[in-house]
């Protein structure tokens, strides 16, 4: 007979990882539970420092569920979904003063009468915070952005917000499920009326599938450097993956500069296939009407300002390149505006890496302030906001390098077409100019200046600058 062993009752712990020396602990589960995304304070027991774990129910082991009830922790999941109905089968409603849940105000951390306004700044600075890419040491990251998102998309849609108020979480969710909180990152600049004209950007799409990569793959081994130890089978293994997923996004992206290149070949034929020659005043002062109306209709979209002047500055510069390399000695003036849309690009391509570099800067303020522990709630709040800011800056800035790389492309093959007549390509290049400088001459309303100004301010003042080179002033095009 061996000696008794003193037990102790079942008590569910959570997994984690210390954000400090990375260490794996857990922790017992509060009684009661608190509501998704209260922030917990956990004493590392290793390094003895005190580290925040935002709490959410499906955090809790399965074998544990049972025994806890997480009614009041789901913050308007499961548990509080069963309980809104026994509520409503007592025909109890909420009002949109009293809603019968308040999981996703909490979880945003704004008040029950917020306005969409605030419900977009609030999810827009814990996307930042809460993007799994930015807690890659937190293994609940990944589902803690996708509630975030949830509740987003239920509160800034009218209809799904008033159906949460009155009924909870369960009657609130739109028909055919939530959104990826990716596709609702992605659709941030622009929104559907630019598709025609840019395509969908890839960017949250990559962002999304290089994480999954990275929670698919096996730690591999590292020698004193810090370099990848692998096997020379390994090594041609991951290149042979390499070399498939460039293949894909090869073939994805000319499938979309094929559709750009149809809808914009169409755009221009309202010019070239009624102008009767380049000195066609009429019908070129009614082209330009047609494109101011159209740029202060998509002006009114997501950061459509913005947009139409990255894009505008493609086509008038593409246009005017056209038009130069026919008109100069040796097409000079061509190479010239060749020359300076090289410039545009690396200054692009510096601007968005500092504004890459400004976040880190601020992500390393907040947990330098955190380890020190001398961080107030205000002064946290500021820096997150500040964050918010400088990654929609960087975001921005990296969809507007990716949007003008696929326009350039469609500009050349539109204007490098071989079965088109040259004086028919002259038409093209100074439709495509009148086109761009119409985007280019749209301005932000005031209150859209103001809203936006809170989040990003990108620098347009490569996209206002206009070069020497103008088509030919019979055309009416300077």
């Amino acid at each position: 007979m061996s000696a008794t062993i003193q037990s102790r009752p079942l008590v569910p712990h959570i997994p984690t990882t210390c954000s400090q020396c990375s260490v794996s602990l857990e922790f017992p589960v509060p009684t009661p539970p608190p509501r998704a995304g209260t922030l917990l304070n956990v004493h590392c027991f290793n390094c003895h420092t005190v580290i925040t774990h935002a709490f959410y129910h499906t955090q809790i082991p399965s074998q544990y569920s049972s025994q806890i009830n997480i009614a009041g922790a789901n913050g308007g999941g499961a548990g509080a979904s069963s309980s809104s109905q026994a509520m409503r089968k007592g025909r109890k409603i909420g009002t949109q003063e009293k809603p019968l849940e308040t999981g996703y105000y909490d979880l945003l951390g704004v008040p029950v009468d917020a306005s969409t306004d605030d419900i977009k700044k609030a999810y827009r600075r814990l996307a930042i915070k809460c993007h799994p890419d930015k807690n890659r040491d937190d293994p609940h990251a990944e589902e803690r952005f996708k509630e975030i998102a949830i509740a987003y998309q239920t509160l800034s849609d009218p209809e799904l917000r008033r159906k949460y108020n009155e009924f909870g979480s369960k009657e609130s969710a739109p028909e055919g499920g939530f959104v990826d909180p990716e596709e609702i990152f992605g659709t941030i600049f622009g929104g559907e009326r630019f598709l025609p004209i840019i395509g969908h950007i890839s960017l949250a799409k990559d962002m999304k599938a290089a994480l999954q990569e990275e929670e698919g793959e096996e730690e591999v081994p590292r020698d004193a450097k810090g370099r990848e130890i692998l096997s020379p089978e390994e090594k041609a293994k991951r290149d042979e993956k390499q070399r498939k997923q460039s293949a894909e996004k090869a073939a994805v992206r000319a499938e979309r500069v094929q559709k750009l290149v149809e809808n914009l070949d169409r755009k221009l034929s309202i010019f070239t296939e009624s102008a009767t020659s380049p000195n066609d005043a009429q019908v070129t002062e009614s082209f330009r009407t047609i494109c101011r109306l159209e740029a202060e209709e998509l002006k009114q979209e997501s950061y459509g300002v913005d947009l139409l002047h990255a894009i505008g500055f493609v086509y008038a510069q593409k246009g005017k390149q056209c038009l130069a390399s026919n008109q100069t000695f040796l097409g000079m003036g061509g190479w010239l505006h060749n020359v300076q849309g090289k410039y545009h690009v690396f200054s692009e391509t510096v601007s968005t890496l500092r504004a890459a570099m400004e976040l880190k800067s601020v992500f390393e303020q907040i947990q330098a302030a955190e380890k020190a522990g001398n961080l107030t709630a205000d002064e946290k709040r500021r820096l997150e906001e500040q964050a918010a800011e400088k990654g929609l800056q960087a975001l921005f800035k990296g969809t507007k390098l990716e949007i003008e790389s696929v326009l350039r492309e469609t500009c050349d093959r539109v204007l490098e077409d071989p079965t088109i007549a040259r004086s028919k390509m002259q038409l093209r290049a100074i439709a495509l100019q009148i086109l761009g400088e119409a985007y280019m001459s749209v301005v932000k309303d005031e209150d859209v200046a103001l809203e936006e100004s809170e989040y990003v301010r990108v620098e347009t003042k490569n996209s206002r600058k206009r070069d020497s080179f103008r088509p030919p002033p019979a055309a009416s095009t300077s």
